[in-house]
């Protein structure tokens, strides 16, 4: 039976488990899915990285944004805004096609510690910590999907609020169409 579009039956494994293929995965299958993460370490206190997720007005695709997620080793502030000002980029942040075969590469710009004007403030979340023996670390993410049109920006500002230097790491996924 179909509606609209989509074939309403369900797949199953060969033991009658339901097969469930988000749609992340297909756009992974057909080379359209991406990752970057990077690694900060020995950020001082009240020091922030920003990290700048750009897609250029020119790209022909928008950029759907699945997971922004930050891990670390003490307390810090995790903030996106959205509607930035970028004078320059900044250090470009690797990406890799998740589809480790295919040749289609990403549109979107990703890269941390350039020069921009904060825009509005979209997200504020606490990672957990602490800090000197109490450091336990933590992890956040944004848990929801943010859909970036071609010439939209967000900016995740990472603030180590920690009483010591500290490392900690941050990973977009995202699929662009």
């Amino acid at each position: 039976m179909k509606y609209g579009f989509y074939d309403k039956r369900v797949l199953q494994d060969r033991d009658g488990v339901p097969l469930i293929f988000p749609k992340f995965f297909h756009k992974i299958e057909k080379g359209y899915g991406f990752a970057a993460s990077k690694r900060f370490e020995g950020v001082d206190p009240g020091d922030s990285v920003d990290i700048l997720f750009r897609n250029p007005s020119d790209s022909g695709r928008k950029a759907v944004i699945i997971l922004v997620e930050i891990i670390g080793l003490a307390q810090l502030y995790a903030d996106i805004y959205k509607d930035n000002a970028v004078t320059s980029d900044g250090t470009p942040i690797p990406v890799v096609n998740l589809n480790l075969s295919s040749p289609i590469t990403n549109k979107t710009v990703v890269a941390y510690n350039g020069s921009y004007s904060l825009g509005t403030p979209i997200y504020n979340m606490v990672v957990p910590g602490g800090s000197h023996i109490r450091a336990i670390g933590g992890a956040v993410q944004t848990g929801e999907t943010i859909i970036l049109p071609p010439g939209g920006n967000f900016i995740l500002r990472i603030t180590n609020k920690s009483a010591s230097a500290t490392d900690f790491s941050a990973r977009v996924l995202w699929w662009e169409e």
